[in-house]
């Protein structure tokens, strides 16, 4: 199939296609003259970036997999686990320094409303 039918598939835009090939995250991509032939294989392997992207991997943490992926010749479910992993204790951190922010707003609230109580007409 040509890229616009993959776009439309995957919902990713003809040059993020162009550029996940540039990348390497695609690969095999066979030619018919100066057309792009995608196959199956290459709509999955596209929705799967679409999918790690909107869960807040970049592209470059991507390329690990795809790496292994053409070393090993099957896809590396273990570095791909691994890479989950990795993203959901970066993620947990990410909570808990959001938490502790909390306290500390909910402190500075505590504070203005101490030194500048509200409903006072001095202030």
């Amino acid at each position: 199939m040509y890229i616009g039918e993959v776009s439309k598939l995957t919902g990713a835009s003809k040059k993020a296609i162009h550029h996940y090939e540039a990348l390497g995250l695609l690969t095999k991509v066979s030619r018919l003259g100066k057309y792009r032939i995608y196959d199956k294989h290459h709509v999955v392997i596209i929705s799967m970036i679409k999918k790690a992207q909107s869960l807040g991997f970049k592209l470059s943490e991507l390329l690990p997999m795809i790496e292994a992926k053409a070393k090993e010749n099957r896809f590396p479910v273990e570095v791909a686990i691994d890479a989950v992993e990795q993203k959901q204790k970066q993620i947990r951190i990410e909570i808990e320094k959001a938490k502790q922010l909390d306290v500390e707003l909910g402190s500075l609230k505590q504070e203005l409303i101490d030194q500048f109580p509200l409903n006072n007409p001095n202030n």
